[in-house]
């Protein structure tokens, strides 16, 4: 092989040895860093047994049927990694679409440990904070249910959060029945056409989630841009793994 065949075999070992770190330093399994991690250890382990496993290729090609399965799979392959490059550079780029002046705020839930929120749910109240104070007009609503393990729902923990930030009770409704980002959306939409609400929303989420959430957005009738919040660096990977999955299942099951 030459040098430069290992150099890539070299850096794709050290990528993926970075990427498993890197979902185990968010101490949390799920799907996302379940799968995030089997396909980085697949793929350091191809890089590391690659000659071995060329000459295994090489020799079953010589089988016109395995020449055929080998090409379908790698096709694949091929397909799978341009639809993954795809959905990220989308998931980017509504992350930063510009709201509306004084659109309907509409944050979405995210756990609470009991009463208080989590790290993520924290980043993404300060968002929302940050845009009512901005937009002195806009009203908000906080939508998210109650869980396992918390002992009031998100839409309560933010809503105290945010009159704990300064923002007037009189601006902010809750929605506190949502499980999902579907519900989310749908149920906020109630309130929307109850209250007689701007139809133009500034969704308060992580970036990663803004794609998702805007095509559920859109599906109900509703425009909306993205006022997204920080997610902390190593939880990124794991949720954003999590979130092309979320996304593809709903490309199948819609």
């Amino acid at each position: 092989m030459s040098m430069w065949g290992r150099i890539v075999r070299l850096v794709i070992i050290i990528a993926s040895a970075g990427m498993i770190w890197w979902y185990a330093d968010s101490m949390i399994i799920n799907i996302g860093s379940v799968t995030g991690t089997l396909f980085f250890t697949a793929a350091g382990l191809c890089a590391a047994f690659w000659p071995k496993l060329l000459s295994v290729l090489r020799k079953l090609r010589k089988n016109k049927k395995a020449r055929y399965i080998t090409n379908a799979l790698f096709g694949i392959m091929g397909a799978v990694g341009l639809y993954i490059l795809v959905v990220l550079c989308l998931m980017l780029s509504y992350s930063m679409r510009p709201a509306a002046e004084d659109a309907t705020v509409v944050v979405l839930g995210c756990q609470v440990n009991g009463d208080r929120p989590s790290l993520m749910l924290s980043r993404r109240i300060g968002a929302a904070a940050g845009y009512l104070k901005e937009h002195p007009h806009a009203r908000c609503i906080v939508s998210g249910g109650q869980g396992n393990h918390e002992n009031i729902s998100e839409a309560q923990c933010m809503y105290s959060e945010l009159v704990a930030k300064g923002i007037s009770p009189d601006r902010i409704f809750m929605e506190d029945k949502s499980t999902n980002t579907d519900e989310n959306i749908r149920f906020s939409g109630d309130i929307i056409e109850k209250e007689g609400l701007s139809r133009e929303l500034a969704i308060v989420t992580d970036g990663f989630h803004q794609f998702r959430a805007s095509m559920t957005a859109e599906k109900y009738g509703f425009h909306s841009g993205a006022v997204s919040a920080d997610t902390p660096g190593f939880l990124l990977a794991n949720f954003t793994t999590r979130e092309l999955l979320a996304i593809t299942a709903g490309f199948i099951f819609p």
